[in-house]
């Protein structure tokens, strides 16, 4: 008996074809989704990054300094 089933697929190849094709359609179309969905936060964080760091840059402000001491600390050539 186990060496029948080893030799027997589940479903037949010709029905199980399109249900594997199906899932992977579906898989793709997932994956596609989510990358879209993470391309649309990651432009708003840009933008919002952006928007944050013009205001941070008003007149008057001493935040040059700061700004720099931070990106580049002391001794860093």
């Amino acid at each position: 008996m186990g060496a029948l089933l080893a030799v027997l697929p589940a479903l037949p190849l010709h029905e199980a074809g399109k249900y594997v094709a199906g899932a992977y359609v579906v898989l793709f179309a997932i994956v596609l989704i989510y990358v879209a969905i993470m391309a649309i936060r990651l432009t708003r964080m840009e933008r919002e990054l952006g928007e944050l760091l013009e205001l941070a840059d008003g007149p008057g402000d001493d935040s040059g300094a700061r700004e720099s001491a931070l990106v580049y600390p002391e001794g860093h050539k």
